[in-house]
């Protein structure tokens, strides 16, 4: 299956169609980098073109609220700088994200509420600024540290 091909279906899926679906798939995969390679097959793809893939799908149907499931684990910096690059384009846009993810960089970089989960329970949540200063904390690795411990987890 091709980009295009792909990107179609997911627009179809949410109600996007004819004129608006072409312009929306030429929008989404311009915005990823994406748009010279739409009628490859993903098969062919990079990781990191892949997850930007992804991204397009997610965003063709210009939702409200995007929910991001490790977008850029398992990729090289390129992708990872762009993917970053395009979310905080789409949140300075608008766009509300829920953005789950291991590399407390980044939420760093793109968050400004976060809430740290632990065993499937909340432990903390709030504004960044206000949670490291409440936990005296510097970075954000160490309040996850501090708040869920460093026992190695299965």
């Amino acid at each position: 299956m091709t980009l295009r091909e792909n990107l179609t279906f997911w627009g179809r899926l949410y109600g996007v169609r004819g004129s608006l679906l072409k312009q929306r798939i030429q929008q989404s995969s311009d915005f990823v980098g994406l748009a010279e390679v739409l009628d490859q097959t993903i098969a062919t793809y990079s990781g990191g073109m892949k997850r930007r893939a992804n991204l397009a799908a997610g965003i063709l149907h210009q939702p409200e609220l995007l929910f991001l499931d490790e977008p850029t684990v398992g990729i090289d910096a390129q992708s990872r700088h762009q993917i970053l690059d395009n979310l905080r384009q789409l949140n300075r846009d608008g766009m509300t994200m829920v953005y789950t993810t291991h590399y407390m960089e980044e939420v760093h970089q793109l968050c400004s509420r976060v809430i740290i989960v632990d065993a499937g329970e909340i432990v903390t949540q709030g504004d960044v600024a206000q949670l490291l200063s409440q936990y005296e904390c510097t970075h954000l690795e160490d309040l996850f540290l501090k708040l869920t411990g460093n026992q190695l987890r299965d």
